[in-house]
């Protein structure tokens, strides 16, 4: 059987996101808030999300996001690891291959590679 592995999430910035060079390539990172449902008589639950994009979506989402701003990500999640002091920790990410702002002035952009 193939492997799969995708995620689709639509949520609202945390806060600005972060853009920087990684060699030649930029790199974007955000935090993303998504509601999950918690029943009828319950109210929302909210998720957050490491959201990491590579090379123009990165250029693209690190100049028109901001904090607050509603945007669907199309991707997959990674987990990766990495030390601090001898200790190994984990991160989890979702990796994003495309990008679809969902604020009212930008309701029609779908940035992706």
């Amino acid at each position: 059987m193939s492997a799969y592995n995708h995620v689709t999430l639509v949520g609202n910035l945390v806060k600005d996101p972060e853009t920087k060079k990684v060699g030649k390539r930029s790199k974007t990172d955000f935090t993303l808030a998504v509601e999950r449902f918690a029943g009828k008589e319950k109210e929302a639950e909210v998720d957050f999300f490491n959201v990491v994009t590579w090379g123009k979506l990165a250029e693209i989402g690190g100049e028109y996001l901001k904090k607050g701003k509603k945007v669907l990500v199309d991707g997959r999640i990674q987990v990766r690891s990495y030390e601090v002091d001898k200790q190994r920790r984990w991160i989890t990410e979702v990796i994003a291959e495309n990008l679809k702002f969902l604020s009212v002035k930008q309701s029609l952009a779908t940035v992706g590679d």
